[in-house]
């Protein structure tokens, strides 16, 4: 379609009355989504301090020598299905933007020691190994949102042990490469489909019964937050690998 050169000139501008409606409608979409997100930053939090009380009443309950096998069956499906809810929480104030990006300096081995320690309780007395291996010749120090990263990584980690079914192997790596850190997560498991390999990243996207679509969706936010990316290769019955990147240069100081 082709105008006339005299079109801009002849079209009269909007009355101010709808440029200032137009604005306000712009602020109060804001203004919307800020009480949003306090909304779902509140909510979460009035959930999550109960949910850690009932964590640590089981881990109590479980340091006591007088349980049967049977009760202490029961109390571990209690804390396995807390740390469930808690993980599904931290995704919604991911998605909700609510937390705030509090970096620290932190050793990034201790950081996923310590998520290959909370995934293990995941794997429910299955012949399924995991390990953490650190090619790193020495202590890789970086200013990072640890509480992100963790999350992230645990997101990675509990996928991984879940697209096993039987036996297995969880595999996280650690290494550098051209001034990347690098942190590999890899697994025997099913594999992902060729139709779903678009959409794994998109928000509320899942294959799972009881899952949420936040969670991969949450790593690559926190991965874009710290510069980084989040990449995956996958073969149907072999398994995946997926690789959280972080630059040294954007993150060590």
């Amino acid at each position: 379609m082709r105008f006339a050169p005299d079109f801009a000139a002849r079209c009269e501008p909007l009355p101010s009355a709808i440029v200032i409606a137009m604005a306000q409608g712009v602020d109060y979409q804001k203004q919307a989504r800020t009480v949003e997100h306090q909304s779902v930053f509140e909510l979460v939090h009035d959930i999550r301090n109960p949910l850690a009380s009932i964590q640590g009443v089981a881990e109590a309950l479980l340091q006591r020598g007088q349980l049967t096998g049977q009760e202490r069956e029961w109390i571990e499906a209690v804390r396995r299905e807390v740390s469930k809810i808690d993980a599904r929480l931290r995704e919604m104030l991911d998605v909700s933007q609510s937390r705030v990006f509090y970096v620290e300096q932190c050793s990034l081995s201790e950081l996923i020691k310590s998520v290959v320690m909370l995934a293990s309780h995941q794997v429910n007395g299955r012949h399924l190994h995991i390990e953490f291996i650190d090619t790193t010749k020495e202590p890789l120090v970086m200013y990072l949102d640890t509480a992100r990263i963790e999350d992230a990584l645990l997101n990675l980690v509990i996928n991984a042990i879940e697209s096993i079914d039987g036996n297995g192997r969880v595999t996280v790596r650690l290494l550098t490469s051209n001034d990347e850190a690098l942190i590999e997560v890899s697994d025997t498991g099913c594999g992902i489909p060729l139709q779903d390999r678009r959409r794994i990243f998109e928000p509320l996207f899942t294959t799972k019964v009881a899952g949420t679509g936040l969670g991969l969706a949450a790593v690559r936010r926190t991965a874009a937050a710290h510069h980084g990316r989040i990449t995956f290769k996958t073969r149907i019955g072999r398994g995946s690998k997926f690789v959280l990147a972080l630059p040294l240069t954007e993150n060590q100081r």
